[in-house]
C-alpha cells in the first residue's frame, strides 16, 4: 500500500485537503487502504478521506456505506472517524442511528484515549449522537476545547463528580482560558471548604484573569469568609482586580469594606466607578447616583475634598 503511504499521519486536515484537490479519481485506492492497510491510522484517515471526498465532490450520500462499513474495524481510530461522520451527517437514517447506538459504549471507552485524535473523534460523535460522554474523559482531555466543553457540561449536569478534575483545572492547567471557566463551576459545584479553599489562593494569582474569575466567583458564592482575602485587593492601587474586587464585596455585605469602596469611586476605570456605587446602595444605602456617592465620600474623608 505505499502509494497510500502519506494516510500514515497524525495531519487529518492536512491529508483532506491533499486527497480532496485530486477528486473522486481516487475514490477506489483509498477504499482500498480503509479495506485492507494493517495501519489503523491509515484506515482511520482513509475514512475521513472517503467522506470528504464525496462531500465535496457532490455526492455526500456515497459515503454512508464506507463509513458503515468502517464501523466494524477493530481499531477504535477507525470506529471513532466513521461514528464521527455518520453522526454529523447521517444521523436521520434509523440504520445508521442504530449501528450508531451499538457502538456507543465502544465510542465512551474511546473518549477515555491517551490519542488525542482518537479522543476527540469519539467525543465529537457521541455529541452529535446526543449521549454525554464521559465527564472525566473531558475534563482530562488533551484538546483544551474538549476540556472546556468538559467544564459546560459539568455545570449543565450539576455533576458533583467532577468536582476534584474542575479544581484540578482551575488550579492549573496550561490553558488560561480553561482556568477561568472552571473556576466558577468548581465554586459552584463544590462543597464550601473546597470551594473556599480553591478561591482562597485564587484571588491572589499571579495572572489577572484568573484571580478576577476568583473574585468574582467568590462574591456569586456569597463566599463571606473570604472577604478579607479581598479586601486587601482595594488597598493596592488600581489596577486589573479592582472592579472584581469592588463588586465581590458588595456581594457579600462586607461593610466593614465601605470606606475602601468609596475610596475608588473616581478611578479611571468606569466599571470600578459604577460598580463602587452600586457596592455602596447595598452596603450604605440607600441608593444614590454616582455624583451623590462621590460627594457623601468627600464629606467622609474616604475621597480628597476639592
Amino acid at each position: 500500500m505505499q502509494d497510500v503511504d502519506d494516510l500514515d499521519t497524525d495531519d487529518v486536515q492536512g491529508i483532506a485537503r491533499k486527497y480532496r484537490a485530486q477528486g473522486l479519481a481516487v475514490v477506489d485506492r483509498v477504499v482500498a487502504a480503509m479495506r485492507s492497510d494493517a495501519r489503523p491510522r491509515v484506515r482511520a484517515n482513509a475514512a475521513t478521506v472517503l467522506l470528504d471526498l464525496f462531500y465535496f465532490g457532490g455526492q455526500k450520500d456515497t459515503a454512508r456505506p464506507y463509513l458503515l462499513e468502517a464501523l466494524g474495524d477493530p481499531s477504535p481510530d477507525v470506529v471513532s472517524r466513521a461514528a464521527d461522520g455518520l453522526a454529523g451527517w447521517f444521523l436521520e437514517d434509523p440504520a445508521v442511528k442504530t449501528a450508531l447506538t451499538a457502538h456507543a459504549e465502544a465510542l465512551r471507552t474511546a473518549a477515555s484515549s491517551s490519542d488525542p485524535i482518537v479522543q476527540a473523534h469519539a467525543v465529537s460523535a457521541l455529541e452529535k449522537m446526543g449521549e454525554r460522554p464521559p465527564s472525566a474523559s473531558m475534563l482530562r482531555a488533551a484538546n483544551s476545547a474538549i476540556r472546556r466543553r468538559g467544564i459546560a457540561q459539568a455545570l449543565e449536569a450539576h455533576d458533583l463528580t467532577a468536582v476534584p478534575a474542575l479544581v484540578d483545572l482551575a488550579r492549573g492547567d496550561p490553558d488560561v482560558v480553561v482556568r477561568m471557566e472552571a473556576i466558577p463551576v468548581a465554586a459552584a459545584l463544590a462543597a464550601p471548604d473546597v470551594r473556599d479553599a480553591l478561591l482562597g489562593d485564587l484571588v491572589a494569582d499571579p495572572d489577572d484573569g484568573v484571580a478576577g474569575a476568583a473574585i468574582k466567583a467568590a462574591g456569586d458564592a456569597g463566599a463571606a469568609t473570604l472577604a478579607s482575602r479581598i479586601e486587601p485587593i482595594l488597598a493596592a492601587p488600581e489596577g486589573n482586580r479592582t472592579a472584581a474586587a469592588v463588586a465581590a464585596l458588595g456581594a457579600l455585605g462586607d461593610t466593614a469594606a465601605v470606606p475602601a469602596i468609596a475610596a475608588h469611586l473616581e478611578d479611571r476605570s468606569t466599571d470600578a466607578k459604577w460598580n463602587a456605587k452600586l457596592a455602596l446602595d447595598a452596603l450604605a444605602g440607600p441608593a444614590r447616583e454616582l455624583p451623590a456617592w462621590q460627594a457623601w465620600a468627600r464629606g467622609k474623608g474616604y475621597l480628597p475634598a476639592k
